[in-house]
């Protein structure tokens, strides 16, 4: 046999190969920025249906989360993050005071390649740190990890006719809840595969089309305040309360009793973690809606960067069952034009109707009477017009009243939120309508 079949092609027609590759991947790179120019990237949260997912399938996910900590552990035992080879199959495993090797069957190498790329992200993040003067350590073995990227649709992760998501290494397709909230057209990229409080959801991110929807108003102010969460500049005021359930009470008192880090320990600490993420995402609902809503009429929504961690140390538990923290940050990301009004702008003490500034504004006062004019109106909303004329430009800014035909629709919507109620403040300033009911 000639021996120059077995040396395979020749050296030029494989560089050849390799050149008409490498040009095909740049011309698909091109038409993906191009398109991605014209898109906007929206992100998705679906939970795998357990009901539906057989025992050894289970034991594969779990699998695959051991083999991910396996993998992140054996590479920073080796001390050389910079040069890991994603194609390691065999790791090193501590067991007792020895260690033990152990095989990667289910952890694929793209899974690999980006837990190696969160481990280089994490490094370059303490440089930054200690260029800036912070005393950063090195990085440290985990217990568990929480999340495995999925960055390659159609290689680690695709999604199947049958509405199904098949991931690699995984057998039997996993059923989701929530694939019906994903637009039709859109273009998936990257996921993430996230194990929490015993289950399991996948965190895809997709591109498509911006939605164009007609703006009913430009501008609206928001005040947050501890009695009422948010007050609106068109008169409606919310308040909503998530509080402690007494199961969280109970699993607390067991857990108190348990020993710790014992096997009893831990069922206990995962049945009381699921409780806290019922409440969590019941907190994450409202303030979703709540925004959607304002986001959805308003082109400008402006608020004062009010210091909600200092309200957290003096107030405590009224803050928790609120989460108001977390609305402006999401004003801040969703808003069309969110405008931000600096903290030591004076609010409550300032006149909304002539911009005098009284002196004196006790916390208890709840309606606010200007001195000068004479105007008496309630206290959250003065403050809500004051941020609304301050967070937009001089040139735009206009005396707008209140608007009726909105503030009832915005009070039908927020009344239809499970342990959301809202009410229309009184222009007037008078005592009894200014209560939220």
């Amino acid at each position: 046999m000639n021996p120059l079949l077995l040396s395979g092609p020749p050296v030029g027609q494989e560089v050849l190969n390799r050149a008409a590759k490498n040009g095909r991947i740049k011309a698909t790179l091109r038409e993906t920025r191009a398109r991605r120019q014209t898109q906007i990237c929206r992100s998705y949260e679906v939970k795998v249906d357990k009901s539906h997912t057989s025992t050894k399938t289970q034991e594969c996910l779990r699998r695959l989360f051991l083999e991910a900590k396996w993998f992140y552990n054996n590479m920073l035992a080796r001390g050389d993050v910079w040069n890991a080879n994603y194609k390691t199959t065999i790791v090193l495993v501590k067991k007792g005071g020895s260690m033990e090797p152990r095989e990667l069957q289910i952890l694929s190498s793209q899974m690999r390649q980006e837990i190696i790329g969160r481990a280089k992200d994490n490094i370059k993040g303490l440089s930054v740190l200690k260029s800036k003067g912070h005393r950063v350590g090195a990085l440290k073995f985990v217990g568990r990890i929480r999340s495995i990227p999925l960055n390659q649709y159609g290689v680690t992760y695709r999604i199947l006719n049958s509405g199904c998501i098949s991931i690699q290494n995984l057998e039997q397709p996993l059923k989701v809840r929530g694939l019906n909230q994903i637009p039709k057209g859109a273009e998936y990229s990257s996921a993430l595969l996230i194990q929490r409080n015993g289950d399991y959801y996948l965190h895809m991110a997709t591109w498509q089309q911006p939605e164009r929807k007609a703006l009913a108003l430009p501008k609206v102010g928001m005040d947050l305040g501890i009695d009422r969460q948010i007050t609106f500049s068109n008169g409606v005021a919310v308040k909503f309360e998530v509080l402690m359930t007494k199961k969280i009470r109970r699993l607390h008192r067991e857990l108190s009793k348990r020993k710790q880090h014992g096997r009893n320990w831990f069922k206990t600490k995962l049945k009381l973690n699921r409780e806290y993420g019922k409440s969590v995402n019941e907190k994450r609902d409202i303030r979703n809606k709540i925004v959607s809503k304002i986001v959805g009429t308003y082109d400008t929504v402006c608020f004062q960067n009010d210091n909600v961690a200092g309200w957290q140390r003096m107030w405590g538990r009224r803050i928790q069952a609120t989460a108001i923290g977390g609305i402006t940050s999401a004003f801040k990301q969703k808003a069309r034009t969110p405008s931000e009004v600096e903290r030591f702008f004076a609010s409550t003490k300032k006149c909304s109707g002539c911009g005098n500034v009284n002196c004196e504004m006790p916390l208890s006062e709840r309606v606010y009477r200007c001195e000068a004019c004479g105007l008496v109106i309630d206290r959250d909303l003065n403050a809500a017009i004051n941020i609304r004329n301050e967070g937009v430009p001089a040139e735009r800014r206009e005396v707008t009243p209140v608007d009726t035909k909105t503030s009832t629709e915005f009070l039908e919507y927020f009344n239809s939120i499970p342990r959301v109620h809202a009410s229309l403040v009184e222009e007037a300033g008078s005592p009894r309508l200014s209560v939220v009911r």
